[in-house]
């Protein structure tokens, strides 16, 4: 199997700024989770760096934020824009500069997708009572008239998220997490709702943090 590499994800663009055209409510879920079978190291990991490569520097640091605040206890997390003036192409600095401040892991999202489908919803009709000299005597003095409803077209937005946890210092890839969020309100309630999806899966795993808690 080849694994997703280090640097590969230094490059992409995270949650990139898009204005949504939605109808529903935010569905943020877990769609697949990924451990490595190699990995071992008995304690979990304590202190982590979370890389999100945005091109909007604000929704940068507001997912950065949100995915920090909702790591397992224990967890001692650091946003990359605290770090790094700008987002940091070299893998091997990134790498070094991270291991020379005593972190042993490091968390980095990227968008996979943000698609848009169109659902045609048809016309309907059905019957309705009538009711005779407005509804005083009851449905017996009436008949039934037809009503309809108008075709319409539905959209959704779909947006999948992945996120990677490497160790450092030999940035072994760990564990992998896509989420998908189905019609988000806003691009911050969306991220909200990621941030906690991911923050309940990686306290199942006791990947990070306190053991046991």
């Amino acid at each position: 199997m080849t694994l997703p590499r280090f640097s590969n994800y230094l490059r992409l663009p995270v949650l990139a700024a898009a204005t949504l055209l939605l109808v529903a409510c935010a569905n943020e879920k877990l769609t697949s989770t990924w451990t490595n079978p190699e990995y071992s190291s008995g304690a979990p990991m304590t202190k982590t760096a979370v890389i999100v490569l945005a091109k909007d520097e604000n929704m940068r640091r507001f997912a950065e934020n949100q995915i920090i605040q909702n790591l397992p206890k224990g967890t001692v997390g650091v946003a990359s824009y605290t770090l790094f003036d700008k987002p940091e192409e070299d893998k091997d600095k990134v790498r070094d500069s991270l291991v020379k401040n005593g972190f042993d892991s490091v968390m980095v999202s990227r968008l996979i997708s943000m698609d848009k489908s169109k659902t045609y919803v048809p016309p309907q009709s059905y019957a309705s009572p009538s009711y005779g000299y407005g509804g005083y005597y009851g449905a017996a003095y009436g008949g039934a008239y037809r009503t309809s409803t108008p075709g319409y077209t539905v959209e959704n937005t779909t947006v999948v998220v992945e996120t990677l946890l490497y160790r450092l210092p030999d940035a072994m890839l760990v564990w992998t997490g896509t989420t998908q969020s189905l019609n988000p309100m806003s691009k911050g309630e969306m991220v909200e709702g990621l941030a906690l999806v991911i923050g309940d899966e990686l306290q199942k795993k006791h990947l990070l943090g306190t053991p046991g808690k």
